[in-house]
Protein backbone atom coordinates (compact mmCIF):
# COMPACT_ATOMS: atom_id res chain seq x y z
CA UNK A 1 0.00 0.00 0.00
CA UNK A 2 0.93 3.74 -0.85
CA UNK A 3 0.92 6.14 2.62
CA UNK A 4 0.49 8.98 2.17
CA UNK A 5 3.81 9.44 4.50
CA UNK A 6 5.77 7.34 1.72
CA UNK A 7 4.18 9.13 -1.36
CA UNK A 8 4.53 12.67 0.09
CA UNK A 9 7.18 12.83 2.61
CA UNK A 10 10.43 11.58 2.90
CA UNK A 11 10.96 11.81 6.64
CA UNK A 12 8.43 8.80 7.33
CA UNK A 13 8.73 7.47 10.80
CA UNK A 14 7.49 4.38 11.37
CA UNK A 15 7.28 4.83 15.26
CA UNK A 16 4.72 7.41 14.76
CA UNK A 17 2.40 5.09 12.30
CA UNK A 18 1.88 2.51 14.80
CA UNK A 19 1.44 5.04 17.41
CA UNK A 20 -1.48 6.25 15.15
CA UNK A 21 -2.65 2.80 14.45
CA UNK A 22 -2.33 2.75 18.63
CA UNK A 23 -4.07 6.30 18.73
CA UNK A 24 -7.75 4.07 16.62
CA UNK A 25 -7.45 0.74 18.69
CA UNK A 26 -8.39 2.90 21.94
CA UNK A 27 -10.94 5.26 20.08
CA UNK A 28 -12.52 2.05 18.67
CA UNK A 29 -12.12 0.34 22.28
CA UNK A 30 -13.81 3.14 23.78
CA UNK A 31 -16.67 3.27 21.48
CA UNK A 32 -17.28 -0.47 21.53
CA UNK A 33 -17.22 -0.64 25.54
CA UNK A 34 -19.90 2.44 25.03
CA UNK A 35 -21.83 0.70 23.13
CA UNK A 36 -21.82 -2.29 24.76
CA UNK A 37 -21.99 -1.49 28.57
CA UNK A 38 -25.89 -0.90 28.57
CA UNK A 39 -28.76 -3.06 28.71
CA UNK A 40 -30.71 -3.68 25.23
CA UNK A 41 -33.14 -5.77 27.08
CA UNK A 42 -34.02 -7.46 30.02
CA UNK A 43 -31.99 -10.16 29.50
CA UNK A 44 -29.21 -8.35 28.90
CA UNK A 45 -25.91 -7.73 31.19
CA UNK A 46 -24.48 -4.42 32.07
CA UNK A 47 -20.74 -4.86 32.44
CA UNK A 48 -17.40 -3.73 33.88
CA UNK A 49 -14.61 -6.02 32.95
CA UNK A 50 -11.15 -4.43 34.47
CA UNK A 51 -8.95 -5.70 31.90
CA UNK A 52 -11.02 -4.58 29.02
CA UNK A 53 -11.94 -1.15 30.36
CA UNK A 54 -8.33 -0.33 31.47
CA UNK A 55 -8.00 -0.27 27.37
CA UNK A 56 -10.78 2.34 27.73
CA UNK A 57 -8.62 5.28 26.28
CA UNK A 58 -10.88 6.51 23.54
CA UNK A 59 -9.59 10.51 25.21
CA UNK A 60 -5.79 9.27 25.54
CA UNK A 61 -6.36 8.14 21.97
CA UNK A 62 -7.34 11.31 20.90
CA UNK A 63 -4.63 12.88 22.84
CA UNK A 64 -1.60 11.00 20.81
CA UNK A 65 -3.53 12.05 17.19
CA UNK A 66 -3.25 16.12 18.37
CA UNK A 67 0.30 14.82 19.34
CA UNK A 68 0.98 13.34 16.03
CA UNK A 69 -0.38 15.45 13.83
CA UNK A 70 1.92 18.74 15.07
CA UNK A 71 4.78 16.56 15.40
CA UNK A 72 4.38 15.23 11.86
CA UNK A 73 3.29 17.85 9.92
CA UNK A 74 6.16 20.07 11.67
CA UNK A 75 8.84 17.61 10.12
CA UNK A 76 7.18 17.59 6.80
CA UNK A 77 6.27 21.22 6.29
CA UNK A 78 8.92 23.06 7.93
CA UNK A 79 11.27 23.58 5.26
CA UNK A 80 8.08 24.27 2.99
CA UNK A 81 6.74 27.27 4.65
CA UNK A 82 9.53 30.01 4.57
CA UNK A 83 7.87 33.21 3.60
CA UNK A 84 4.14 34.41 3.50
CA UNK A 85 3.36 33.05 0.21
CA UNK A 86 3.67 29.48 1.36
CA UNK A 87 0.86 29.73 3.76
CA UNK A 88 -2.21 29.59 1.41
CA UNK A 89 -0.18 26.33 -0.13
CA UNK A 90 -0.01 24.52 2.89
CA UNK A 91 -3.17 25.23 3.74
CA UNK A 92 -4.49 23.74 0.39
CA UNK A 93 -2.98 20.59 1.41
CA UNK A 94 -4.19 20.72 4.58
CA UNK A 95 -7.29 21.32 3.34
CA UNK A 96 -7.64 18.34 1.16
CA UNK A 97 -5.50 16.12 3.38
CA UNK A 98 -8.73 16.17 5.68
CA UNK A 99 -11.53 17.46 3.54
CA UNK A 100 -13.12 15.59 0.85
CA UNK A 101 -12.33 12.47 2.92
CA UNK A 102 -15.12 13.98 5.69
CA UNK A 103 -17.39 15.65 3.61
CA UNK A 104 -17.81 11.58 2.07
CA UNK A 105 -17.90 10.29 5.67
CA UNK A 106 -20.83 13.07 6.49
CA UNK A 107 -22.58 11.95 3.28
CA UNK A 108 -22.87 8.04 4.25
CA UNK A 109 -23.69 8.73 7.86
CA UNK A 110 -26.65 10.93 6.62
CA UNK A 111 -28.01 7.82 4.91
CA UNK A 112 -26.86 5.37 7.96
CA UNK A 113 -28.54 7.33 10.08
CA UNK A 114 -31.76 6.62 7.97
CA UNK A 115 -30.99 2.75 8.34
CA UNK A 116 -30.27 2.98 12.01
CA UNK A 117 -33.21 5.28 12.87
CA UNK A 118 -35.50 2.02 10.76
CA UNK A 119 -33.63 -0.99 13.10
CA UNK A 120 -32.40 0.75 15.95
CA UNK A 121 -35.62 -0.39 18.77
CA UNK A 122 -33.59 0.00 22.16
CA UNK A 123 -33.86 3.33 24.85
CA UNK A 124 -33.11 6.00 22.61
CA UNK A 125 -31.00 7.74 25.78
CA UNK A 126 -28.53 5.44 25.15
CA UNK A 127 -24.76 6.54 23.99
CA UNK A 128 -25.38 4.52 20.33
CA UNK A 129 -28.53 6.32 20.01
CA UNK A 130 -27.21 9.69 19.17
CA UNK A 131 -26.86 8.64 15.70
CA UNK A 132 -30.84 9.72 16.13
CA UNK A 133 -30.40 13.25 17.26
CA UNK A 134 -32.12 15.76 15.09
CA UNK A 135 -30.55 18.28 13.14
CA UNK A 136 -31.27 20.80 10.46
CA UNK A 137 -30.39 21.68 7.14
CA UNK A 138 -28.51 24.94 8.67
CA UNK A 139 -26.35 22.65 11.53
CA UNK A 140 -25.30 20.34 8.14
CA UNK A 141 -23.88 23.31 6.62
CA UNK A 142 -22.21 24.31 10.07
CA UNK A 143 -20.57 20.28 9.87
CA UNK A 144 -19.69 20.97 6.08
CA UNK A 145 -17.74 23.98 6.93
CA UNK A 146 -15.96 22.62 9.89
CA UNK A 147 -17.26 25.30 13.07
CA UNK A 148 -19.73 23.68 14.74
CA UNK A 149 -16.81 23.43 17.64
CA UNK A 150 -17.26 27.15 17.72
CA UNK A 151 -21.13 27.62 16.81
CA UNK A 152 -22.81 23.89 18.08
CA UNK A 153 -24.23 22.03 18.17
CA UNK A 154 -22.34 18.75 19.23
CA UNK A 155 -22.96 15.20 18.29
CA UNK A 156 -24.81 15.50 15.37
CA UNK A 157 -24.17 12.79 12.59
CA UNK A 158 -21.22 10.98 13.48
CA UNK A 159 -19.67 11.65 17.53
CA UNK A 160 -15.74 11.35 16.29
CA UNK A 161 -16.25 14.34 13.97
CA UNK A 162 -16.11 16.47 17.48
CA UNK A 163 -12.17 16.73 16.70
CA UNK A 164 -12.31 17.37 13.04
CA UNK A 165 -12.35 21.17 13.22
CA UNK A 166 -10.60 21.56 15.93
CA UNK A 167 -7.71 20.39 13.94
CA UNK A 168 -7.83 21.92 11.32
CA UNK A 169 -8.20 25.27 12.98
CA UNK A 170 -4.91 24.67 14.44
CA UNK A 171 -3.50 24.10 10.99
CA UNK A 172 -4.70 27.98 10.97
CA UNK A 173 -2.03 28.66 13.13
CA UNK A 174 0.44 26.27 12.63
CA UNK A 175 2.21 27.84 9.27
CA UNK A 176 2.34 31.06 11.21
CA UNK A 177 4.12 29.18 14.01
CA UNK A 178 7.00 27.74 11.57
CA UNK A 179 7.65 31.09 10.36
CA UNK A 180 8.24 32.74 14.12
CA UNK A 181 10.42 29.24 14.76
CA UNK A 182 12.80 30.32 11.88
CA UNK A 183 13.91 33.83 13.74
CA UNK A 184 16.60 32.16 16.40
CA UNK A 185 15.64 33.42 19.47
CA UNK A 186 12.11 32.24 18.90
CA UNK A 187 12.65 29.10 17.79
CA UNK A 188 11.92 26.80 20.92
CA UNK A 189 9.45 29.19 23.25
CA UNK A 190 7.35 29.81 19.96
CA UNK A 191 5.43 26.40 20.60
CA UNK A 192 6.03 26.90 24.24
CA UNK A 193 3.94 30.16 23.77
CA UNK A 194 1.43 29.46 21.92
CA UNK A 195 0.59 26.50 24.15
CA UNK A 196 0.47 29.27 27.13
CA UNK A 197 -2.13 31.36 25.62
CA UNK A 198 -4.11 28.73 24.18
CA UNK A 199 -4.49 27.42 27.88
CA UNK A 200 -4.72 30.72 29.73
CA UNK A 201 -7.71 31.65 27.72
CA UNK A 202 -9.59 28.59 28.21
CA UNK A 203 -8.99 28.39 31.93
CA UNK A 204 -9.46 32.41 32.26
CA UNK A 205 -12.78 31.86 29.77
CA UNK A 206 -11.75 34.67 27.68
CA UNK A 207 -13.50 33.26 24.65
CA UNK A 208 -16.21 30.85 24.52
CA UNK A 209 -16.57 28.33 21.78
CA UNK A 210 -19.13 25.83 22.11
CA UNK A 211 -16.73 23.90 23.02
CA UNK A 212 -13.56 25.52 24.44
CA UNK A 213 -11.31 21.93 23.30
CA UNK A 214 -9.29 24.23 20.75
CA UNK A 215 -8.21 26.20 23.73
CA UNK A 216 -7.89 23.38 26.47
CA UNK A 217 -6.05 20.77 24.08
CA UNK A 218 -3.76 23.35 22.34
CA UNK A 219 -0.07 22.25 24.17
CA UNK A 220 -1.07 18.78 22.71
CA UNK A 221 -0.60 19.93 19.11
CA UNK A 222 2.12 22.40 19.62
CA UNK A 223 3.74 20.25 22.60
CA UNK A 224 4.18 17.58 19.09
CA UNK A 225 5.89 20.98 17.16
CA UNK A 226 7.97 21.40 20.32
CA UNK A 227 9.18 17.59 20.11
CA UNK A 228 9.82 17.49 16.72
CA UNK A 229 12.00 20.39 17.30
CA UNK A 230 13.82 19.01 19.66
CA UNK A 231 14.36 15.62 17.68
CA UNK A 232 15.86 17.72 14.59
CA UNK A 233 18.13 19.29 16.91
CA UNK A 234 19.26 16.13 19.32
CA UNK A 235 19.53 13.43 16.37
CA UNK A 236 19.44 11.07 18.97
CA UNK A 237 18.57 7.09 19.25
CA UNK A 238 18.18 4.34 21.48
CA UNK A 239 17.22 0.76 21.60
CA UNK A 240 13.58 -0.34 19.53
CA UNK A 241 12.41 -2.08 22.58
CA UNK A 242 12.31 0.97 24.80
CA UNK A 243 9.66 2.27 22.83
CA UNK A 244 7.09 -1.16 23.18
CA UNK A 245 8.30 -0.52 26.74
CA UNK A 246 6.85 3.26 26.96
CA UNK A 247 3.52 2.08 25.26
CA UNK A 248 3.07 -0.61 28.05
CA UNK A 249 3.78 1.45 30.72
CA UNK A 250 1.74 4.80 29.43
CA UNK A 251 -0.84 2.81 28.55
CA UNK A 252 -1.29 0.96 31.91
CA UNK A 253 -0.77 4.83 33.42
CA UNK A 254 -3.60 5.88 31.39
CA UNK A 255 -5.91 3.56 32.01
CA UNK A 256 -5.69 3.58 35.36
CA UNK A 257 -6.34 7.25 35.39
CA UNK A 258 -9.58 6.84 33.41
CA UNK A 259 -10.87 4.25 35.83
CA UNK A 260 -10.07 5.96 38.55
CA UNK A 261 -7.35 3.46 40.33
CA UNK A 262 -4.68 6.10 40.33
CA UNK A 263 -6.47 9.26 41.82
CA UNK A 264 -4.39 12.79 41.16
CA UNK A 265 -4.16 15.58 43.92
CA UNK A 266 -7.01 18.51 43.20
CA UNK A 267 -4.70 20.67 44.56
CA UNK A 268 -1.55 20.21 41.86
CA UNK A 269 -2.03 23.10 39.13
CA UNK A 270 -2.66 21.49 35.52
CA UNK A 271 -1.48 18.10 36.53
CA UNK A 272 -4.89 17.92 38.60
CA UNK A 273 -7.25 17.94 35.60
CA UNK A 274 -6.80 13.91 34.66
CA UNK A 275 -7.21 15.29 30.84
CA UNK A 276 -4.02 17.25 31.28
CA UNK A 277 -2.19 14.18 32.24
CA UNK A 278 -2.93 12.21 29.43
CA UNK A 279 -2.45 14.79 27.17
CA UNK A 280 1.11 14.81 28.73
CA UNK A 281 1.64 10.78 28.67
CA UNK A 282 0.59 11.34 24.67
CA UNK A 283 3.88 13.66 24.57
CA UNK A 284 5.86 11.45 26.20
CA UNK A 285 5.29 8.51 23.78
CA UNK A 286 5.58 10.50 20.66
CA UNK A 287 9.09 11.67 22.25
CA UNK A 288 9.87 7.56 22.79
CA UNK A 289 8.14 7.36 19.20
CA UNK A 290 11.00 9.76 17.98
CA UNK A 291 14.01 8.39 19.83
CA UNK A 292 13.75 4.85 19.52
CA UNK A 293 14.88 3.01 16.52
CA UNK A 294 12.22 1.61 14.38
CA UNK A 295 11.79 -2.20 15.17
CA UNK A 296 13.73 -4.49 12.46
CA UNK A 297 11.60 -7.40 13.38
CA UNK A 298 8.88 -8.22 10.82
CA UNK A 299 6.15 -10.39 12.44
CA UNK A 300 2.76 -10.23 11.41
CA UNK A 301 1.22 -8.08 14.41
CA UNK A 302 3.77 -5.33 13.62
CA UNK A 303 3.15 -4.82 9.32
CA UNK A 304 -1.16 -5.07 10.66
CA UNK A 305 -0.30 -1.90 12.90
CA UNK A 306 1.45 -0.11 10.94
CA UNK A 307 -1.32 -0.69 7.93
CA UNK A 308 -3.77 0.31 10.21
CA UNK A 309 -2.09 3.43 11.05
CA UNK A 310 -1.18 4.11 7.36
CA UNK A 311 -5.44 4.41 7.30
CA UNK A 312 -6.23 5.57 10.41
CA UNK A 313 -8.15 9.22 9.12
CA UNK A 314 -10.51 7.02 7.43
CA UNK A 315 -10.60 4.56 10.33
CA UNK A 316 -11.21 7.62 12.57
CA UNK A 317 -13.97 8.67 10.40
CA UNK A 318 -16.19 5.57 9.69
CA UNK A 319 -15.50 2.85 12.38
CA UNK A 320 -18.55 4.02 14.10
CA UNK A 321 -20.26 3.26 11.07
CA UNK A 322 -19.48 -0.48 11.89
CA UNK A 323 -20.18 -0.13 15.88
CA UNK A 324 -23.97 1.45 14.76
CA UNK A 325 -24.39 -1.74 12.70
CA UNK A 326 -23.07 -4.14 15.54
CA UNK A 327 -25.30 -3.29 17.56
CA UNK A 328 -28.12 -3.45 15.46
CA UNK A 329 -26.96 -7.36 14.56
CA UNK A 330 -26.45 -7.41 18.93
CA UNK A 331 -30.13 -6.70 19.13
CA UNK A 332 -31.41 -8.31 16.43
CA UNK A 333 -29.68 -11.99 17.33
CA UNK A 334 -30.23 -11.38 21.05
CA UNK A 335 -26.44 -10.83 22.47
CA UNK A 336 -26.84 -10.96 26.48
CA UNK A 337 -23.71 -11.83 27.68
CA UNK A 338 -21.54 -8.40 27.96
CA UNK A 339 -18.20 -10.09 26.69
CA UNK A 340 -19.81 -11.64 24.16
CA UNK A 341 -21.23 -8.57 23.60
CA UNK A 342 -18.39 -6.25 23.51
CA UNK A 343 -15.95 -9.18 21.25
CA UNK A 344 -18.72 -8.83 18.65
CA UNK A 345 -18.90 -5.30 18.21
CA UNK A 346 -15.16 -4.58 18.80
CA UNK A 347 -13.82 -7.43 16.24
CA UNK A 348 -16.55 -6.75 13.89
CA UNK A 349 -15.83 -2.97 14.05
CA UNK A 350 -12.09 -3.57 14.11
CA UNK A 351 -12.20 -6.06 11.08
CA UNK A 352 -14.50 -4.28 8.30
CA UNK A 353 -13.19 -0.04 9.45
CA UNK A 354 -10.16 -1.28 8.35
CA UNK A 355 -10.90 -2.58 5.01
CA UNK A 356 -13.67 -0.40 4.49
CA UNK A 357 -10.85 2.19 5.15
CA UNK A 358 -8.58 0.77 2.68
CA UNK A 359 -11.14 1.37 0.10
CA UNK A 360 -11.93 4.87 1.44
CA UNK A 361 -7.89 6.01 1.27
CA UNK A 362 -7.55 4.76 -2.19
CA UNK A 363 -10.79 6.17 -3.79
CA UNK A 364 -10.57 9.24 -1.82
CA UNK A 365 -7.58 10.22 0.52
CA UNK A 366 -4.96 9.46 -2.20
CA UNK A 367 -6.37 11.54 -5.30
CA UNK A 368 -7.16 14.58 -3.11
CA UNK A 369 -3.43 14.54 -1.22
CA UNK A 370 -2.23 13.46 -4.67
CA UNK A 371 -3.88 16.69 -6.65
CA UNK A 372 -2.75 18.98 -3.92
CA UNK A 373 0.83 17.86 -3.84
CA UNK A 374 0.93 18.53 -8.04
CA UNK A 375 -0.14 21.97 -7.01
CA UNK A 376 2.28 22.51 -4.57
CA UNK A 377 5.03 21.06 -6.40
CA UNK A 378 3.72 23.48 -9.39
CA UNK A 379 4.22 26.45 -7.06
CA UNK A 380 7.85 25.28 -5.18
CA UNK A 381 9.03 24.57 -8.93
CA UNK A 382 8.21 28.42 -9.94
CA UNK A 383 9.44 29.67 -6.80
CA UNK A 384 12.70 27.90 -7.36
Amino acid sequence: MITPEKFLNKHYIKNLTLLRALAAFFVITTHSLRASEVKYSNLDEAGYFLPINLLDLGTFGVCLFFALSGCTLFISNHSKVNKMQDVAFFYFKRFMRIWPTFIVSLVIYLLFIEIFRGFYTADKNYWIARFLNEYNLNDVIKYIFLVFNITGPRDLFNGPYWSLPIEFQYYLILPFAMLLIKLKPLKYITPILISGLLYYIFSSELIKFDRNDFFKMGYMFFGGVLMSLIYMKLKIKIASHFFFLSIIILTLIAGTIQNNLLIIPKQIPFISDPLNVLGLLALILVAFALFCDESKKDFILLRMLHQYGEVSYSVYLFHMLFVGLSVILVLHININNYILKFLFVYILTLIFSYYFSILSYKLFELPSMRFAQKITDKHHRKVN
